[in-house]
């Protein structure tokens, strides 16, 4: 007979309560200047041997790195599992495409292949009507021919009547790695694109942006090349287009100029009073040139060959945020794996950053990270202006990032308040969550031990914390071996890897764990950093998982629980512990501010029962309305480690 379906009385609906979101991974990030890390991107690499190598060639120090990064500390139970590598433009950079790995292909195959081939590079369409790799006998003379056949008509921009004339600056400044401080203007004005020239400053240097101070004098400027010069006159050479009319098209940073007696190369660099039509543009090249007709062009693009990856590389002529680039097009980019579909990669240009605003940008791309260090010596060697930066922005972001800050300037060792230290600086000015180490020679394999220790805690483990003291990685070697030396460094907020011994044993470890700020250790703020994210987490996943949550006992005690697993996973793991005894000071500075002063259920006293006190107290009217957070505190013991026993050995006759 029909029936009804029983659905319609009584229904199950089968579904699974979430287990919970995905908890921090302490993942390291390194930042390097090596441009094969596509600008603007984080690349995370997995802990397989392989992937490093063959992303950036075996000889590169970003294997060397990983390597001491994925082997975490001796006698850890997991190794880290990613690093995560992005590119630190100091100075501006090209756009490029690179290929997908066209050395697949026989010389012999390559020289039958022809057709068109047609780029977008910034915003001008390169064309080359027929490629012919039929004379390339390398993989190199195929680039030479497919840049050729791009560079044979470029792309016109504008026509205008326009005149140079000569520009120049005379300036008292210094220059550390990709930072130029000016200190005094003599004369001029400096401007991007300006040629600098001084005692020991690398020919053809030129200004990218200016990153700070007053527009066109004292302050400071990202320069094209690394160096160190010390404080001297420097001058800068530019020209300066001054165009009186527009026939066709607009005018814009990256074009190149020519017409009438302009020199070759000359490429407009910076906006003065014209905005694409009349008025006074910058060029690179000092140079005088009568008011005539001038043609502004697409810059020529280069291509190579790149032996790492086997494929072909089209770069942008210019450097900065106007240089772009797409994939090719035309009946000849599939076949030399120009295309996406090929693998083909491609990395925008960019202007020069600063610490700040570059730390800011990658953490909108990915915050699965926790410990961040350089390859570079942001300040190559002299002073530490950039690293401070780096500093200061960790300390700017809620003691969520540790910056692991490598250091080999000598003047921490020499005394025990080297005031123009960069550890000491850091520790003077409070600075939150730096963890500054001394190394005179492998400061960047070090950073990378730290970063990949943090990487290698089991936070799952029953007392699987660890004291950042004491850790050592076999193949490391020291680079502190006298105790005067290594004192001050201490007194200076340094960390370092030292030699230490026994009568009869040596021991090789990092020593003695320090960050910057009110944590003080660093075992201490990376596991606050874990726990908070915990925390994070789990009441992220509370909000999603239920309907609503009251303000009242059953909403608070639903925050609550939904603290519990974080909190009884810092018990198990040792990031939180009990029976620690609170000083009559602390226990009075959180019964206040708990308002628990009465003789029994005082916070102070469940504090050191169980480790930790969690309180939701009841909102006020006004924050049910706005619907906020109802007033919500967590105090919990860190307890410390034991990192220095003194015994007293007493013989009794």
């Amino acid at each position: 007979m029909a029936t009804i379906p029983a659905s319609l009385l009584v229904n199950v609906l089968p579904n699974v309560l979430n287990a919970g979101g995905n908890a921090l991974v302490l993942n390291g990030l390194v930042l390097t200047q090596n441009t094969r890390v596509p600008a603007g991107q984080i690349l995370s690499f997995p802990n397989d041997g392989v992937s490093i190598s063959d992303y950036f060639g075996p000889s590169a120090a970003e294997v060397e790195i990983a390597d001491v990064y994925f082997n975490g500390f001796n006698g850890s139970t997991q190794k880290p599992s990613d690093i995560l590598f992005t590119q630190y433009n100091a100075a501006s950079v090209a756009a490029y495409l690179r290929g997908g790995p066209v050395s697949q292909l026989t010389i012999p195959q390559l020289q039958g292949l022809s057709g068109s081939l047609t780029i977008v590079v910034d915003g001008y369409t390169y064309t080359a009507a027929s490629v012919n790799l039929a004379a390339a006998t390398s993989y190199s003379a195929a680039a030479a021919l497919i840049k050729t056949a791009l560079n044979t008509t470029l792309p016109t921009a504008a026509s205008v009547t326009g005149s140079i004339a000569p520009g120049t600056a005379s300036v008292t400044a210094s220059i550390s790695g990709n930072v130029m401080y000016v200190t005094a203007v003599s004369s001029g004005t400096l401007v991007p694109g300006a040629i600098i020239a001084g005692t020991g400053v690398t020919a053809g240097t030129q200004i990218d942006a200016q990153l700070s101070g007053t527009t066109g004098g004292v302050g400071t400027y990202a320069v094209s090349a690394t160096q160190v010069v010390p404080s001297e006159t420097i001058t800068a050479s530019y020209g300066t287009l001054t165009v009186t009319a527009v026939s066709t098209g607009t005018l814009s940073i990256g074009q190149t100029v020519t017409g009438g007696t302009t020199a070759a190369g000359t490429i407009i660099t910076g906006l003065g009073t014209g905005t694409g039509l009349t008025g006074t543009y910058y060029v690179n090249l000092t140079q005088t040139v009568v008011s005539g007709a001038l043609t502004t062009k697409g810059t020529a693009l280069d291509v190579s060959f790149d032996s790492v990856s086997g494929g072909f590389v089209v770069t942008s002529g210019i450097r900065g945020s106007a240089s772009s680039i797409a994939f090719a097009t035309g009946t000849i980019a599939a076949p030399i794996y120009l295309t996406q579909a090929q693998g083909a990669v491609l990395s925008q240009g960019a202007v020069a950053s600063t610490p700040s605003a570059f730390m800011t940008d990658i953490t909108q791309i990915s915050q699965n990270w926790a410990t961040f260090m350089t390859i570079f010596d942001p300040d190559s060697g002299s002073g530490s202006e950039q690293k401070q930066e780096f500093a200061d922005w960790t300390n700017d972001q809620n003691k969520r990032w540790c910056y692991v800050a490598w250091d080999a300037d000598v003047t921490p060792t020499l005394s025990n308040n080297a005031t123009s230290s960069f550890g000491n600086i850091v520790r003077t000015a409070e600075f939150n969550g730096t963890c500054p180490v001394y190394d005179p020679t492998n400061g960047p394999l070090i950073a990378a031990f730290v970063c990949g220790t943090a990487a290698s805690i089991n936070f799952e483990a029953t007392n699987g914390r660890i004291t950042f003291a004491f850790r050592g990685q076999d193949g490391l070697t020291a680079g502190v071996t006298n105790a005067t030396v290594y004192e001050n460094l201490v007194a200076n907020g340094y960390n370092c890897y030292a030699a230490f011994a026994t009568a009869n044993q040596s021991f090789v470890e990092f020593q003695p764990g320090l960050v910057s700020g009110e944590f003080q250790w660093l075992d201490s703020y990376i596991n606050q950093i874990q726990l908070n994210n915990a925390l994070q987490l789990a009441l992220m996943e509370l909000l999603q998982n239920v309907n609503s949550v009251p303000y009242n006992t059953a909403g608070y005690a639903l925050i609550k629980a939904a603290c519990a697993d974080p909190i009884n996973a810092g018990l198990n793991f040792g990031s939180i512990r009990a029976g620690v005894t609170l000083s009559s000071l602390q226990a009075a500075q959180i019964n206040t501010a708990a308002g628990t002063t009465a003789s029994n259920n005082k916070a102070s006293d469940t504090l050191y029962l169980q480790g930790w006190y969690l309180q939701v107290v009841d909102a006020s009217p006004q924050v049910r309305q706005a619907r906020q957070s109802p007033p919500c505190n967590f105090w919990y013991m860190d307890g410390q480690s034991v990192q220095k026993i003194v015994l007293n050995s007493v013989l009794v006759q």
